[in-house]
């Protein structure tokens, strides 16, 4: 799940990146204006970049700037349509595979003179593969998602529990261990033939290859350094269309395209020659400035723009502003301990006390203290409408989405608590203080007192720590959280077959999401093995829903406004955003 941000830390220093490679073979397009190709796209990021290395970039943005800088086995291409309608699965480095008959083998075939560009500048082989999942586990920063590969790869979550034996702080440890254990599932047959096995059916498998920590990475190059480093960063290893040209920390980062970029089989385009980005903009406000006076093209880390410049954009230049439902999702868990703490927790385990909260709110109260249909829809499932399972359904409907307080107070007195209290945590910050003010001034109408507490820190991480941690469990009863797909489309395995599967997920882990069904969790293993799973997620997106396995509240809508030179505009499905590989500019 891709939330916040990881403060990247280290000496700041001016650097000069080692220069590209060339890479031989047919160029992906000329520098011509006259064909869409080149110029400079200048990107206003609120703030530095929070991850490079793709083994432990999370969050949205770093994503939209690694798509830059790697490839991977398959991939999506980018949709000028909607971030929801970039689902498809086209081959990226991969020139062909293979799945075995039981859907447990999956064999892949390389393009051939595919070459890596920056720290080096040789062949990219299966090996770089096979490397790139070895480094996974690393003691010293294992790779932000696991879950999906100890859930699904032959022999990884051995090699895991032997590598975790590994001391910390030691590289060279790291690489002996790495050179000398295997793991059962994952093989290298020959350099153009990578071959990985399962341990069980998956139908979302060649969606959770696309996700950038599945990236070919040069050991001779990345084992020197500790994960995403300043020395990680100045040596970086390029599988993509550009390279880092230069990186001043805090305050630039320059990529140039690769010269002579062998682009087979490429859905990035690379139309622009170099992408700069201005790390010192300070806020929302300051990147919109930037936008509006055509110092920059695009932003990077911003939640969501200003109502009166996305009004101004709508009203005078609409076709630079761009906007789709995003498939993030804001939502109440519950506290879900086997053995409750507080009242509140104990009553919550009655799905009629449940329901009656979920009746409480206003809903469209927090779209319009968010910004309005611009900024967030309401939402009424589990899933989020640009995910596979996703219905359009609502079992628990109020008029006009602002509650029904009576449907609550009577659910209340029949569950026997017409005087409930429960505590509320949420983010440290405005977005989310709004948020905590209307659910607490909406559930009064109940006869809920609702008593809200913000947890120190702005950061999804401190919350999650916060509800991650069992000598807090008598906190609080409900916690405002959030969650984005790290794909979309066939992307449920992250909620229902994730956080909210009781087989696979220890409680409480993540968002402080607790729940226990077999139903669902019979539903989940249907879906999972399904060639077209998209009735089980719905099955298994009603069970879940109806139960209120938590609360949903809201889907966040992207409004991007763009300077005018920006063209050829594609939303990109894993950066939830805007895919800078194939936007253009103009002048």
């Amino acid at each position: 799940m891709r939330i916040g941000r990881r403060t990247f830390i280290a000496a700041a220093a001016a650097v000069g990146l080692l220069a590209a490679g060339c890479s031989g073979g047919g160029s992906s397009g000329g520098g011509a204006s006259g064909d869409g190709y080149g110029g400079t796209l200048r990107v206003a990021s609120v703030g530095e970049i929070d991850a490079l290395d793709p083994l432990i970039a999370y969050s949205s943005e770093s994503w939209q700037v690694i798509r830059a800088l790697t490839r991977q086995l398959v991939t999506y291409p980018g949709s000028p349509e909607s971030i929801g309608a970039d689902t498809e699965i086209v081959p990226d480095l991969a020139e062909s595979w293979e799945v075995s008959p039981d859907g447990l083998t999956y064999t892949f075939t390389l393009r051939d003179g595919i070459k890596f560009s920056g720290a080096t500048d040789r062949e990219i082989t299966a090996h770089d593969f096979v490397y790139a999942i070895k480094r996974f586990p690393d003691p010293n920063a294992q790779v932000s998602a696991i879950t999906y590969y100890n859930a699904l790869l032959e022999g990884f979550r051995e090699y895991a529990d032997e590598f975790a034996k590994v001391p910390t702080g030691d590289l060279k440890a790291a690489k002996e261990f790495i050179d000398t254990h295997e793991i059962s599932g994952v093989t290298a047959l020959d350099d153009k033939t990578l071959q990985l096995k399962l341990t069980q059916p998956a139908s979302d498998f060649l969606d959770i290859l696309t996700l950038n920590f599945v990236s070919p990475l040069p050991e001779e190059i990345v084992s020197n350094y500790f994960t995403d480093s300043l020395e990680f960063r100045q040596n970086y290893a390029s599988s993509g269309p550009y390279y880092i040209e230069s990186y001043e920390q805090g305050k630039q980062l320059r990529l140039k395209k690769v010269p002579d970029y062998n682009g087979e089989g490429d859905p990035r385009h690379a139309y622009v020659d170099e992408i700069v980005f201005d790390t010192t903009v300070a806020s929302a406000d300051a990147a919109s400035q930037q936008l509006q006076t055509g110092t920059a093209d695009i932003g990077l880390y911003v939640r969501a723009y200003p109502a009166n410049v996305i009004a101004q954009y709508k009203k005078t230049d609409p076709d630079h502003l761009h906007i789709s439902p995003s498939g993030s999702a804001v939502f109440i868990s519950w506290n879900n301990p086997e053995q409750p703490t507080t009242d509140g927790q104990r009553a919550l385990k009655d799905l009629r006390v449940r329901q009656a909260f979920n009746y409480a709110l206003d809903k469209a109260d927090i779209v319009r203290g968010l910004g309005g249909p611009d900024a967030a829809i309401v939402s009424n499932e589990i899933l989020t409408s640009t995910i596979v399972g996703y219905t359009g359904e609502n079992p628990y409907p109020t008029p006009d989405d602002k509650g029904d307080p009576d449907k609550a107070r009577a659910l209340l007195a029949e569950a026997g608590h017409p005087d409930l209290t429960l505590n509320l945590v949420y983010r440290n910050n405005p977005e989310y203080e709004k948020i905590a003010t209307s659910v607490q001034n909406a559930a009064k109408r109940a006869g809920i007192d609702v008593r809200i507490t913000p947890i120190p820190g702005d950061s999804w991480g401190a919350l999650n720590a916060f509800l991650s941690d069992k000598s807090k469990l008598d906190e609080w009863d409900l916690a405002i959280t959030t969650w984005t797909p790290d794909w979309q489309g066939n992307s449920a395995r992250m909620t229902l077959g994730g956080w909210l599967d009781s087989e696979f997920a220890p409680g409480g882990t993540w968002n402080g999401v607790t729940y226990h069904n077999p139903e669902l969790n019979a539903v989940v293993r249907k879906a999972f093995a399904a060639q077209d799973p998209t009735a089980d997620w719905q099955q298994a997106n009603r069970i879940a829903t109806r139960d209120l396995a938590w609360f949903p509240l809201v889907e966040r809508v992207k409004s991007v406004p763009t300077s005018d030179r920006v063209t050829n505009w594609t939303w990109q499905s894993l950066g939830n955003g805007a895919d800078i590989t194939n936007i253009a500019v103009t002048g």
